[in-house]
């Protein structure tokens, strides 16, 4: 049998690769550091790279952009 992700289920590696982009971002000290902005953050994630969608290297620019610009710590 071939290989078939179906829509909506992450594979290990895809699950890895956006776990590697949320740590490193939300570890940045512009990023604020409360449970809701993690939170949010981590569902904007969720709903806009859907399974077999996210490529880490394709999207990184971009996620750290959305980051910067809706999670950035008051004051910074």
């Amino acid at each position: 049998m071939g290989s078939y992700t179906s829509k909506g289920t992450y594979e290990p590696h895809e699950l890895g690769a956006l776990k590697s982009v949320f740590d490193e971002l939300t570890s940045q000290s512009w990023f604020d550091s409360s449970a809701e902005a993690r939170e949010s953050f981590a569902k904007y994630l969720f709903e806009t790279f859907p399974a077999v969608t996210f490529d880490p290297l394709k999207h990184r620019t971009i996620i750290e952009a959305s980051a910067r610009m809706f999670y950035t710590r008051d004051g910074v």
